[in-house]
């Protein structure tokens, strides 16, 4: 299902350099690595440059290109700290015609850990996706408690 994001929302976080909490004390995004694959809960393949969260850069670093001529799916592998026993949501966006829109949102169940590794999967579609993706990182309970942001972009 495909929905459009609020334009205030983006660019509050895109635009301004003010972002909302990143992180508190129950839950953190340590890590977050683009790559072709999985293999015994790591990436494979990894996609260069590495991904980020925005939070650790705010945007001003080069972001990973994907071939989708050469690979057919992108799995955004996840390192999470966590107190709790809950999921976090994985929610991914395309850029259309300057349009961010919501291509699909997974849950992903986390406990506690100081690094549960978790990933959701987007299999490419050859000549449609191209452009700029982000995925937005938050627990699941709580979708505006943004946790991180990743981008990307398709070629």
């Amino acid at each position: 299902m495909r929905k459009n994001i609020s334009g205030f929302f983006l660019g509050l976080i895109m635009g301004c350099g003010m972002f909302p909490a990143w992180a508190s004390s129950d839950l953190m995004i340590q890590q977050v690595i683009l790559s072709q694959d999985i293999a015994d809960r790591n990436p494979e393949k990894i996609f260069s440059p590495p991904a980020y969260c925005e939070k650790n850069k705010n945007g001003k670093v080069a972001i990973p290109i994907v071939h989708s001529s050469q690979v057919s799916k992108v799995v955004l592998w996840t390192k999470v700290e966590s107190t709790i026993v809950g999921s976090i949501r994985h929610t991914w966006h395309h850029k259309v015609n300057d349009t961010w829109n919501t291509i699909f949102s997974v849950n992903l169940a986390i406990r506690p850990s100081s690094g549960f590794r978790t990933w959701s999967i987007h299999s490419l579609r050859l000549n449609h996706d191209q452009g700029e993706w982000m995925v937005v990182m938050a627990p699941s309970q709580e979708p505006d408690r943004i946790l991180c942001i990743t981008r990307f972009a398709v070629q």
